[in-house]
């Protein structure tokens, strides 16, 4: 991938590339003018794919999306690092391939449906609340869902995660039905005036991009994103009974000094079939069903999660106490690096080609994320990372809090 191909228009990147027969926009947008927006945001995205000025319901917006050639179009929201982020995407076939040329219809639906927003449909709001109500309500009964919430409501607070990690359903209602068309239009305001940049990846020259540009009038206004914005997290253990089949344990810890190069060099150490969760976990001492280590690159947090059975929660914190002794042995930390180095080639190569994958990768870049590095040479520098560099990090590995949601049930594992 040459990322001295991106053609940069008013914060509008192109990255033209023929042998793909779509061209696919991404818009990123700062987010988050109020302390409801986490559930603002929400109803926001599934409002705006649902009506308009120029199409009063959703079969209008679909019957016009098959008109431009089963056109695809969607709104969502993100957080990184605390900070709210909110994105188009869209989806359509070049004109390039088809032999028609109908840009011009494509790029002013693309347009309205951004620009020309109708907030005066009160019948739609109400149908967008009470699927919302509906999916939060569902997921809640499914106790991953429940433990993953608790987790970052209890041991990571942040307001970005407020609602939906709430296990109250009577105040995620209200909350929800006390949201106006006001709120949504204040929010979209914000989010207009907020355009950070965009990418447009595929069949398409220069020409037709800089009309796209022409057409959508964004001028970006948020030049950096704060990424390293601090959270507070718990210093206590916390527990948590629950009616479950199984318990769920979290342990996080701090880590410092970790670059992003490193950071993916030991997620697969950690992570891959042979490596330290899977092999340490379950082969060596069988005490869960299945276990990861998720890294908060910004955060300087790792946490370990698991889902295994009340009884065996001290031989687990023993076993990561063993994890983080070899992950501080340098003779050990070399033979693990030389596995991990191995797949992470094979899965470059596999994956190289994946449009999502490259598309993913360039608005990493654009956007300045993990120190602004391209793919390619996050990649040159994981292989020249040796055990002497890493142990810098893991040396630093401290075990901050352990939570865990207990099953009131006897447990097998």
């Amino acid at each position: 991938m040459d990322f001295s191909k991106l053609i940069n228009n008013n914060g509008m990147y192109l990255y033209e590339d023929d042998s793909f027969n779509t061209i696919t926009m991404k818009l990123n947008f700062l987010a988050g003018s109020s302390n409801r927006d986490s559930a603002i945001l929400d109803i926001l995205c599934c409002y705006l794919e649902q009506t308009n000025k120029n199409y009063k319901t959703d079969d209008d917006i679909n019957e016009r999306k098959q008109e431009l050639y089963s056109l695809d179009l969607s709104f969502n929201n993100t957080v990184l690092s605390s900070q709210k982020l909110f994105n188009m995407y869209v989806n359509f076939i070049s004109p390039n391939v088809i032999g028609d040329n109908y840009l011009d219809d494509a790029f002013c639906f693309i347009r309205q449906m951004l620009k020309e927003v109708d907030f005066t449909n009160e019948e739609m709001l109400a149908v967008v609340k009470k699927n919302l109500i509906s999916y939060i309500k569902s997921s809640l009964l499914d106790n991953e869902t429940y433990a993953a919430n608790m987790y970052f409501q209890k041991v990571l607070p942040d307001d970005s995660r407020e609602y939906d990690c709430s296990t109250d359903i009577d105040y995620i209602t209200d909350l929800i039905n006390s949201i106006t068309l006001e709120d949504l239009k204040k929010e979209y305001e914000f989010i207009m005036n907020n355009f950070i940049n965009g990418l447009v990846f595929g069949n398409i020259n220069e020409s037709q991009f800089n009309n796209l540009v022409s057409s959508l009038g964004l001028n970006p206004t948020k030049k950096d994103i704060d990424y390293n914005k601090s959270i507070p997290v718990a210093n206590e253990d916390i527990e948590i009974e629950k009616d479950s089949e199984q318990s769920y344990i979290y342990v996080t810890y701090d880590i410092n000094n970790l670059t992003y190069p490193q950071l993916l060099l030991l997620k697969m150490i950690m992570n891959s079939s042979l490596g330290l969760c899977y092999q340490t976990l379950r082969e060596k001492y069988g005490l869960v069903y299945s276990a990861y280590a998720a890294f908060m690159y910004y955060l300087k947090k790792v946490y370990i999660y698991a889902e295994t059975s009340k009884d065996k929660k001290e031989k687990f914190l023993e076993a990561l106490d063993e994890i983080i002794k070899v992950l501080n042995d340098k003779e050990l930390l070399d033979k693990l690096i030389v596995t991990a180095k191995a797949e992470i080639e094979s899965r470059e190569v596999t994956l190289s080609e994946d449009k999502n994958r490259i598309i993913n990768s360039i608005n990493d870049y654009i956007l300045k994320l993990y120190d602004g590095q391209n793919r390619n040479e996050v990649y040159e520098e994981v292989m020249k990372i040796n055990a002497d560099e890493l142990i810098e990090s893991t040396k630093t590995l401290r075990r901050k809090n352990v939570f865990m949601v207990r099953s009131n049930r006897n447990e097998q594992v």
